[in-house]
C-alpha cells in the first residue's frame, strides 16, 4: 500500500497531505495536521492518569484508499480478529457498494465477538435496514453525521444532514445502545443536547470531510463537560498518536479513544497481529 501510506514515523498528515480517495487529509489535510499537533500542544496534567479505553475507528474502502493491500473482507478479518487478541473494541464502518459493510459484519460474525456499528447518514429508511443488518453482531450502533460531505461517497449515494427529528427517530427505533460521531462544533452540541445518544464521539473525521478545522484536542476539551451531562460515555478520536496523547484524552473526560489510521499500517504488515502489534509498541 506504498501509494496510499508513506510509513511515516509519525502519521501527522504530511505525507499523504491531500489524499482523498486514499489516507490523507482533505485540501491541505489542515484538519488532519491540527489534530496531531493539537495532541501535542494542550496542556493537561496527566500524573497518575491511567490509559482510556480503546477501540478501532471504522475504516472501509480498502481498494479506494489503502492501496488495495488486501481483498476488502480480508483486512476486515484481520483487523477484528487483531482487535480482539489486543483487547480493544472493533468498529466496523458503512460505506459504498454494501460490501464494504457486510465485511465487517462477517469479521465480527467470524470471529465470535460484538462491537460497534457506525452507519453513513443515509436517509433514515435505509439506515432503519442497515441497523437490522448489523443489531446480531453489535452492542451499540447508530451513525457518523459529519460524513454526509465526505468526498469518497461524493455523487455516488444520498447523504444528508441529519436533522434533530431524524436523529431521534434513529434512536427510538435503536435496540442497542445508540451513538453518534462526529461531534465537533457548538451547534453540534446543541443538537446532542436535544437528542441524548448513549455515547457521543468527538470526531472531525480524522480531517477527511472538511479542511483547516481546529485541532480536535480544542474541541474535546470544550465540548466534553455539556457532553458528559448527557451521554452515559464520551469517546473522542482524530490524531491520536502517544501515551501521552491517550493520557491527555482520558484526562480531559474520554472514556473510550478511537485510533485509526495507525492500524490500518500495522494491519497492512502484520495481518492479524497488527494490532496487538501497534499497543505493544505505543509510547
Amino acid at each position: 500500500m506504498h501509494k496510499s501510506c508513506r510509513g511515516c514515523s509519525v502519521c501527522n498528515g504530511y505525507g499523504c497531505r491531500g489524499e482523498v480517495p486514499g489516507m490523507g487529509g482533505k485540501g491541505q489535510a489542515l484538519t488532519f495536521i491540527n489534530n496531531f499537533k493539537s495532541w501535542n500542544e494542550i496542556e493537561v496534567d496527566i500524573s497518575g492518569v491511567d490509559l482510556p479505553l480503546l477501540g478501532i475507528a471504522p475504516m472501509t474502502g480498502v481498494g479506494q484508499n489503502m492501496g488495495n493491500v488486501y481483498p476488502e473482507s480480508v483486512f476486515h478479518n484481520y483487523m477484528v480478529s487483531g482487535a480482539k487478541k489486543a483487547g480493544i473494541m472493533p468498529c466496523i464502518g458503512d460505506g459504498t457498494p454494501d460490501f464494504k459493510l457486510q465485511s465487517g459484519i462477517k469479521a465480527l460474525k467470524d470471529n465470535n465477538i460484538t462491537g460497534t456499528a457506525f452507519i453513513k447518514p443515509y436517509p433514515n429508511n435505509i439506515i432503519l435496514e442497515r441497523f437490522k443488518m448489523v443489531e446480531p453482531y453489535v452492542d451499540i450502533m447508530g451513525v457518523d453525521i459529519d460524513s454526509y460531505r465526505i468526498p469518497t461517497m461524493e455523487g455516488l449515494v444520498s447523504l444528508e444532514q441529519k436533522s434533530e427529528e431524524q436523529l431521534l427517530e434513529l434512536k427510538e427505533a435503536c435496540n442497542k445502545r445508540f451513538i453518534v460521531k462526529g461531534i465537533q462544533s457548538q451547534n453540534d452540541l446543541e443538537l446532542m443536547i436535544k437528542v441524548k445518544p448513549d455515547i457521543v464521539v468527538v470526531s472531525n473525521h480524522g480531517g477527511r470531510v472538511f479542511d483547516n478545522g481546529e485541532g480536535i484536542a480544542y474541541r474535546f476539551k470544550e465540548l466534553i463537560p455539556e457532553l458528559k451531562k448527557i451521554a452515559n460515555e464520551v469517546w473522542v478520536d482524530g490524531g491520536l498518536r502517544t501515551i501521552s496523547h491517550l493520557k491527555k484524552a482520558k484526562a480531559l473526560g474520554a472514556y473510550r479513544v478511537l485510533i485509526g489510521r495507525p492500524l490500518i499500517k500495522a494491519t497492512a504488515v502484520f495481518k492479524e497481529d497488527g494490532v496487538p502489534y501497534w499497543l505493544k509498541q505505543l509510547k
